[in-house]
């Protein structure tokens, strides 16, 4: 009898034998996110918990993260305004300016979120500090790079629009070379802006709650699918 229920829901079991593994690879990949996301919120935790580490050149072998001052120049004519960022449903820029070092090398700088008009047909003002001052903040190997469909075309003159700034696209508008990192200045630190960035851009406790989502369709399809046999099983019980 038993043998009968199963023969005749073959298709079903092949349909739960696929689904199933499925949803829980979904969920164990949800769990390695969330460690993974975990590991670099601990990572940039340790790192600006350290005092910041006082730059006279820009050193390539510094770890994300890592707390450091710096004293120079802003180019008080040259940034990148990256668009179509929101903050708390309002649209807006990111302002990246380069920063002069006293010995010369350069340093591209995120002054934080500006708003903007959402017609893009004015741009914001941007004030940028004049003379020599420190900033401190925190080192970004991820820099303001990411996800571009195509070349985009910036213009002449300045500031440049960008969707996302490359270091060798910013090398390229520069004409100088640059270190493949990003200051991220602290709140309150001269030019800057309204900070939004985080380490992350979705925080452990989501994935993990993603996987449990995942986990509970997974025992849910197989709760439906024993309930289903049993009922086929009650049903051909009480006619024989």
């Amino acid at each position: 009898m038993k043998l009968t229920a199963l023969r005749k829901n073959w298709p079903l079991a092949l349909l739960v034998a696929f689904i199933v593994p499925v949803l829980l690879t979904l969920g164990f990949w949800q769990l390695q996110r969330a460690q993974d996301k975990q590991q670099v919120l601990q990572q940039q935790q340790a790192q600006q918990m350290l005092p910041p580490l006082v730059l006279n050149n820009v050193r390539a072998d510094l770890p994300e993260f890592r707390a450091v001052t710096i004293r120079g120049r802003f180019d008080p004519v040259r940034y990148w305004l990256l668009e179509n960022r929101i903050h708390n449903g309002q649209y807006g820029f990111e302002v990246v300016s380069p920063f002069e070092l006293e010995n010369g090398d350069t340093v591209l700088v995120h002054r934080g979120w500006l708003a903007g008009d959402r017609g893009r047909r004015l741009l914001p003002e941007v004030q940028t500090p004049d003379g020599l001052i420190t900033l401190t903040g925190f080192l970004d190997r991820g820099g303001a790079s990411g996800f571009s469909l195509g070349e985009e075309e910036t213009g002449e003159g300045w500031p440049k629009r960008l969707q996302w700034l490359p270091i060798a696209r910013a090398e390229q508008h520069l004409g100088k070379p640059l270190p493949n990192l990003l200051l991220r200045l602290e709140r309150g630190q001269p030019g800057m802006y309204t900070p939004t960035y985080s380490a992350v851009n979705m925080p452990p406790e989501k994935h993990t709650g993603y996987a449990v989502q995942w986990f509970g369709m997974a025992a849910i399809i197989i709760a439906l699918f024993g309930w289903h046999l049993w009922r086929q099983l009650s049903t051909s019980g009480e006619r024989t």
